[in-house]
C-alpha cells in the first residue's frame, strides 16, 4: 500500500522573548563595528529573526534527552525503526527506511509588527538590538577578556508556525496521531530551556502562546474550503493560549 496523506495540523502562535536572545549570524556580512558575535538578520529588512532550523533542532535535542535516546557516544541519534517517534517526527538520513516524509515543518519566526515598531524606538548602539558585554576572567592571572554579543531584546515577539503531517502507512495514521503529543512536549521543554546561545547564563528564555490548532484534511485541500480557509486567516491574538491551556485537537 502506498503512503497516503491524511491531514495537516496547523499550529500558529507567538513566541515572546523573556530575556535577550542570541542566535548567531555572520559577522563578515553584517559588518557591525565592535560586535564579536552578531545575531542572524533578514537581509531584506535587517530585522533579526529566529530560523526554523534553530527551533526544530533544539526541540529534537530536548525530546531525545527526555525520551532517553541519547547515547554516551555523543553521536547524533539515528534509528532503523520506521515506527520510532523521533525518526518519524523530525526525519532521518536513513535512505532505505520507509517512514514517509518528515512529519514536522517549523517555519522561520519573524518579528510581528508591534515588535518592529518597538525596535525602531530603541536607544541602542545597534540597529534593532542590544549590545551585551561579556567578560571572561583568567582564573590564574585575573586577566579580563571582554567581548560583545548582540542580542534580540527582552519582550520581542515573533510569529511562529508549526505544521504536523499525518500519513497512513498501513495503520490509518494511528502512529502519527499518537505522536503529535510529542510536539507539545518538546515545546514545553523548550520553554524551560531556551533558544540560541548562552542559555545557562540567562539568555534565550521564551514563552509560547498559541491559537487552537487547526486540522486541515485531504478533502479541505482538494476543495479549497473548510479548514483550509480557516488555516489561512490571521490568528486572533486575544484568544491565544499558553501551553498549559492548549488542547491537542481530535484527529479522527
Amino acid at each position: 500500500m502506498a503512503n497516503q496523506f491524511l491531514a495537516n495540523v496547523i499550529i500558529k502562535g507567538k513566541m515572546k522573548a523573556l530575556t535577550g536572545i542570541h542566535v548567531g549570524g555572520s559577522k563578515e556580512k553584517l559588518q557591525i563595528g565592535g560586535v564579536d558575535s552578531p545575531v542572524i538578520r533578514d537581509p531584506n529588512t535587517n530585522h533579526p529573526y529566529i530560523p526554523g532550523s534553530s527551533l526544530k533542532g533544539k526541540m529534537r535535542m530536548l525530546l531525545e534527552f527526555a525520551l532517553g535516546k541519547v547515547s554516551n557516544s555523543g553521536k547524533p541519534y539515528e534509528s532503523k525503526d520506521k515506527d520510532e517517534e523521533i525518526t518519524r517526527i523530525f526525519g532521518t538520513s536513513e535512505k532505505d527506511l520507509k517512514t514517509g516524509p518528515t512529519r514536522l515543518v517549523v517555519r522561520d519566526a519573524f518579528p510581528d509588527k508591534a515588535t518592529t515598531e518597538m525596535w525602531s524606538q530603541l536607544e541602542s548602539e545597534l540597529f534593532y538590538t542590544e549590545l551585551k558585554p561579556e567578560n571572561t576572567i583568567d582564573r590564574l592571572t585575573s586577566e579580563a577578556n571582554p567581548r560583545f554579543l548582540e542580542r534580540v531584546v527582552k519582550d520581542s515577539v515573533f510569529d511562529v508556525e508549526f505544521v504536523y503531517s499525518i500519513y497512513d502507512l498501513g495503520d490509518e495514521g494511528k502512529i502519527d496521531k499518537e505522536n503529535i503529543g510529542r510536539i507539545f512536549e518538546a515545546l514545553r521543554l523548550l520553554e524551560h530551556s531556551g533558544i540560541g546561545g548562552n542559555i545557562s547564563r540567562g539568555y534565550g528564555q521564551i514563552e509560547f502562546k498559541f491559537a487552537d490548532p487547526i486540522v486541515v484534511k485531504k478533502e479541505d485541500y482538494q476543495n479549497g474550503t473548510g479548514n483550509f480557509i480557516l488555516s489561512s486567516q490571521k490568528i486572533n491574538e486575544q484568544n491565544l493560549k499558553s501551553l498549559t491551556e492548549i488542547k491537542i485537537p481530535s484527529l479522527d
